[in-house]
C-alpha cells in the first residue's frame, strides 16, 4: 500500500488557497444573487434569496476563519499593562450575545507586559468558546496573578468527568460538524508567538481542567 507523508507547511499552503478559491466563487454567487433580487419581486421568492445570501455570508466567513488558522502569525508587539490586557479579554467577551457567564478575579498589581493585544485577546476568546463548547454546564472562571516573573492567565472549567488534555492542541486531531480540531491549536500558535507558555491540566482536587497562558512581567 502507498504511503505518503505531507508537510504540515504543505498543507497550510494548500487550505490558505483553497479556501481563497472557493471564497471567490461564494463572491461571484453573492453578487449574482443580488442581481437576481433586483429581478425577482415575489415576496417568497425574496425571502429565499435573503436566504441563500446569508448561507452564503456564512459560508464566506467560515472560509476566512479556516484560512486565517494556518497563517503564521506575526505579532507587531505593544507595551501594555497586564490588567488592561485582562479588562480588554473581559470586554470582548461580553460583546457576544450569548456569553456565558465566567467569574473574573485578578491578583494584579503594575506588571506590563509586551504582546500584540488583538492577537492575545483573540486567543484567549478562542479558549473561551472551546470552554463553553465543551463545558458540560460547569462553572467558568478566569484569574490573573503574577507567578516567578509571569503574569499567569488561568482559565477554570469544573467538569463532570475527569479528562486527559495530554492529546489535545494537534490540527485534525478530532473533528465534527462544525468542529475541526484547530481552535485550539491556533489559539497556542498566538501565545507562543508572543513568548508566552501555555499549559492544560486537569486537576482532581477541583474536578477541573486548568488552562494557562504565562507571559514574562517587563523588567
Amino acid at each position: 500500500m502507498y504511503e505518503s507523508s505531507i508537510s504540515q507547511a504543505r498543507v497550510a499552503a494548500f487550505l490558505r488557497q483553497y479556501t481563497h478559491d472557493v471564497r471567490n466563487t461564494i463572491n461571484c454567487m453573492d453578487l449574482e444573487m443580488e442581481l437576481m433580487q433586483d429581478l425577482v419581486t415575489e415576496p417568497e421568492a425574496v425571502t429565499s434569496m435573503n436566504r441563500i445570501r446569508d448561507q452564503l455570508r456564512s459560508m464566506e466567513v467560515q472560509m476566512r476563519s479556516l484560512s486565517a488558522a494556518f497563517h503564521e502569525p506575526h505579532p507587531t508587539p505593544d507595551i501594555i499593562p497586564a490588567r488592561v490586557l485582562l479588562q480588554i479579554w473581559r470586554e470582548k467577551h461580553a460583546e457576544h450575545a450569548e456569553a456565558a457567564p465566567i467569574q473574573w478575579s485578578d491578583e494584579l498589581g503594575d506588571e506590563q507586559v509586551e504582546v500584540d493585544v488583538e492577537m492575545v485577546a483573540s486567543a484567549f476568546n478562542e479558549l473561551l468558546t472551546n470552554a463553553v463548547t465543551y463545558s458540560e454546564g460547569g462553572a467558568l472562571s478566569a484569574h490573573a496573578a503574577p507567578r516567578g516573573g509571569h503574569v499567569v492567565f488561568e482559565l477554570k472549567e469544573v467538569k463532570k468527568t475527569a479528562v486527559d488534555p495530554s492529546g489535545w492542541g494537534q490540527p485534525f486531531s478530532a473533528a465534527s460538524r462544525g468542529h475541526y480540531g484547530l481552535g485550539l491549536w491556533a489559539a497556542r500558535r498566538k501565545v507562543e508567538a508572543n513568548g508566552a507558555r501555555f499549559s492544560q491540566r486537569w486537576e482532581a482536587s477541583s474536578s477541573a481542567l486548568i488552562t494557562e497562558v504565562s507571559l514574562p512581567v517587563l523588567k
